[in-house]
């Protein structure tokens, strides 16, 4: 689950993304709280800086390769990549960047879009 902060210069969005990933995620419940393994951190939570960042830089830039170039960028970053950089959270399904990208985008373009966001 997404841990919020109240000094956290990302805390909208993760606010915005526990409202739109975490309530469909399946490691979730139906209240949006978080199932996954009190030891296991949620990899959209440990990727978050670089997933906002990458998506906010991708979006102002109107990139062709939107999906690509946003993954390129979080994967990178990414525990679960092998020797070869290889995912193995993507070959197995689980990963969830992929599975959640067009809900991510959503969530961080909604945040940018409000008044209040510098």
């Amino acid at each position: 689950m997404l841990e919020a902060g109240a000094r956290d210069p990302y805390h909208a969005y993760r606010e915005a993304i526990r409202s739109r990933v975490c309530a469909v995620c399946l490691d979730g419940t139906d209240d949006a709280h978080c199932a996954l393994a009190s030891r296991e951190r949620c990899p959209l939570d440990a990727l978050l800086e670089h997933l906002v960042d990458a998506i906010r830089d991708v979006e102002l830039r109107r990139d062709d390769a939107f999906a690509a170039a946003v993954e390129a960028r979080v994967c990178a970053h990414c525990t679960e990549r092998d020797s070869l950089g290889l995912c193995r959270s993507r070959r197995d399904g689980r990963c969830a960047v992929a599975a959640f990208l067009p809900l991510l985008v959503e969530a961080v373009l909604e945040v940018d879009a409000r008044p209040d966001t510098a």
